[in-house]
């Protein structure tokens, strides 16, 4: 398989689908308001709440409603992003498919898959949680091993469990290419990150475009992780014998 040309391939399916990128980029900027808004308002609130702010009661009823609202952001974000998420594989699918998506039929597809999406996520955040916490290299396996996960649950339809058992048969029976591409990705996020960070220096308005670059990440991401996971099981269900991509 040549990572490379599917990496290639990927901006031009992107290009002439940009409505992939939507999803990822409107929740990034939604979030970044979101936080805005609950900064914003904890400043106000601390100017009118003047020198009341020494009393320790009066403080710590400030955390709370702070951690509150952050709490609230959090859960919105994790949902939102799921959405997101779903739809842009979906609409990845639907663009390899037929040539076209839509965020409609992202939409529908992210929405019909919500439930076994949330599990997925619960289980694959645990597992490589679990994994970070014992010196890092165990989560990092994990997050390997399980990169499909998603993206069975949305093209195969499956529930979690059987993505993530997926995911590992698929890993470990093409494991040069998975390798390739694991790092591949890592190589590609951290130029978008370090991208977000140069424009995060820039008050608000490079904090916003910064987010959106990442929500592009996110969009272009789904298109080759979809990609390299269809020639996979094309590869998989090849007759004994039939050529296949060369690594």
């Amino acid at each position: 398989m040549d990572i490379v040309a599917i990496f290639k391939e990927g901006i031009e399916v992107a290009k002439k689908n940009y409505v992939i990128f939507l999803p990822t980029v409107t929740v990034a900027v939604v979030m970044a308001v979101l936080t805005l808004i609950i900064v914003g308002a904890g400043a106000v609130s601390t100017g009118l709440m003047g020198s009341s702010m020494q009393s320790p009661g009066a403080f710590m009823s400030f955390l709370g409603t702070m951690a509150g609202g952050f709490f609230v952001m959090a859960l919105i974000g994790m949902i939102l992003g799921l959405v997101a998420h779903g739809m842009t594989v979906g609409m990845a699918k639907e663009a390899l498919d037929t040539g076209t998506t839509s965020i409609s039929s992202g939409l529908s597809i992210a929405v019909g898959r919500l439930g076994q999406l949330s599990v997925a996520s619960l289980f694959v955040g645990v597992i490589v949680l679990i994994g970070l916490m014992l010196l890092f290299v165990p989560g990092l396996v994990a997050s390997f091993f399980l990169m499909f996960t998603f993206v069975s649950v949305i093209v195969d339809n499956v529930g979690a469990v059987a993505a993530m058992k997926k995911s590992y048969a698929m890993v470990r029976a093409n494991m040069n290419d998975s390798v390739v591409f694991f790092i591949a990705m890592i190589a590609v996020g951290a130029v978008f990150a370090i991208a977000n960070m140069v424009l995060g220096v820039i008050p608000v308005l490079g904090q916003l475009i910064g987010l959106a670059i990442m929500g592009v990440f996110g969009g272009y991401a789904s298109v080759v992780i979809v990609m390299v996971y269809t020639e996979m099981e094309k590869t998989a269900g090849a007759p004994a014998g039939s050529p296949t991509m060369k690594s």
